[in-house]
């Protein structure tokens, strides 16, 4: 085998097709980057685990979580990571792990399959993620409500298919974004209950034939305990990433309107709202021309967060029971997905603070007649117009 690759966990010696090993670790290696916190803090758990069952001795273990503290110490000062030559952040911790203890790094994959350990990484991470993405959502919501307040009797013109129909402001407008955001919070709680309980001590999905503390190693990594029944764990894998690529699509659809009603009310014919000029960029050609570069990309990713929910689903749909390696597609759509949410989310409130709204030009927009048209159509019935006499009355002024 070519020296590309450090020899695979599961080598017995055989001859390994290069080529075929490249396809199946695929760019595993890069995604798996920003799991190997959680991958050495599951193993912590599951080293403690053998240990309390008498699967590993006491030395052995201390050894091992001896290592792993200096592997996760190293890795945090930048002098190692996932290599492109490993096929996976477990077979990459484990390798160095070996390394730098000896023989009993080896007895760390004790009763353990890879098909759960990726299971508990992703969850572990999946719980950071959705904790930071709410308080990322919060910031958001936060400066909606402040310009809601701020913005609260600036008159708006309302509109249906985007023609004016009624008066409203810019407060209601804002207040009407801050409340989408606010209902999307309760979005996460469906994908938080399906990360609260353990894969580990499941094997490759029909458990061990060895005597396990599946109730504290749970209790260690802070799930309310272990997956019951074992066969639920790669039944259920991927669903609890598609439960959060749903919360986010939730985020998405409601910041994709926000920046479609930006661009929109932004542009010369609206005239309503004036983007910061940090957040818009120049024309390379055209140098009276400043571009919404910004709230244009937050659309366009806001639909590609749609995409990579869609594409998750495509991924998971009428497989049969049990583990198959379809699985290992599923960190790419949940990564890009989380990435996207989470830089979006980090900017708009800055841009959203920065607004400036032309009072003069939402007043001339506001003072068009016809808004008026369904209040003086109420005045009538008040005076004991039948309403759709009144109705036709304003329809032909």
């Amino acid at each position: 085998m070519s020296q590309d690759f450090h020899r695979p966990v599961w080598d017995r010696g055989d001859a390994i097709d290069v080529q075929m090993l490249a396809f199946t670790t695929g760019d595993d290696p890069l995604w798996d980057r920003r799991l190997v916190e959680h991958d050495i803090r599951g193993s912590l758990a599951h080293a403690k685990g053998l240990a309390r069952v008498g699967l590993i001795s006491a030395q052995d273990c201390a050894t091992i979580c001896d290592g792993l503290a200096r592997l996760r110490a190293s890795h945090r000062a930048g002098e190692w990571t996932v290599e492109p030559g490993d096929e996976d952040v477990h077979s990459a911790v484990e390798r160095r792990l070996t390394d730098l203890v000896g023989d009993a790094g080896k007895r760390l994959h004790t009763a353990r399959s890879r098909n759960e350990q990726v299971t508990v990484d992703v969850r572990l991470w999946l719980r950071d993620s959705i904790a930071r993405t709410k308080e990322l959502l919060a910031a958001l919501h936060a400066s909606l409500a402040r310009a809601a307040e701020r913005h609260a009797t600036l008159p708006l013109p309302g509109y249906t298919h985007l023609r004016r129909a009624m008066p409203s402001t810019v407060g209601e407008w804002f207040g009407a974004h801050a409340r989408a955001l606010e209902l999307d919070l309760g979005e996460f709680d469906h994908a938080l209950r399906l990360t609260r309980e353990c894969p580990l001590g499941s094997g490759a999905g029909y458990g061990l034939p060895v005597q396990l503390d599946r109730e504290f190693v749970a209790r260690e990594l802070g799930f309310d305990g272990p997956v019951e029944p074992v066969t639920h764990v790669q039944h259920a894998r991927g669903r609890a990433e598609l439960a959060y690529l749903t919360a986010l699509e939730a985020i998405a659809l409601d910041i994709g309107k926000l920046s479609a009603d930006l661009w929109l009310y932004s542009t010369s014919e609206f005239g309503f709202v004036k983007l910061p000029v940090a957040f818009t960029t120049g024309s390379s050609l055209m140098p009276h021309k400043r571009n919404p570069d910004a709230v244009e990309l937050a659309r366009a990713h806001a639909r590609a967060i749609v995409a990579e929910r869609a594409a998750l689903l495509d991924l998971l749909r009428d497989l049969p029971s049990g583990y198959h390696r379809d699985f290992q597609l599923v960190k790419p759509p949940l990564f890009r997905a989380h990435d996207a949410a989470s830089t979006m989310l980090a900017l708009l409130p800055r841009l959203v603070d920065a607004l400036e709204f032309d009072a003069s030009a939402l007043e001339a927009a506001c003072a068009d007649p016809k808004l008026a048209a369904t209040a003086r159509a109420l005045d009538k019935v008040k005076a004991g117009v039948p309403f759709r006499d009144a109705y036709r009355e304003e329809a032909q002024r």
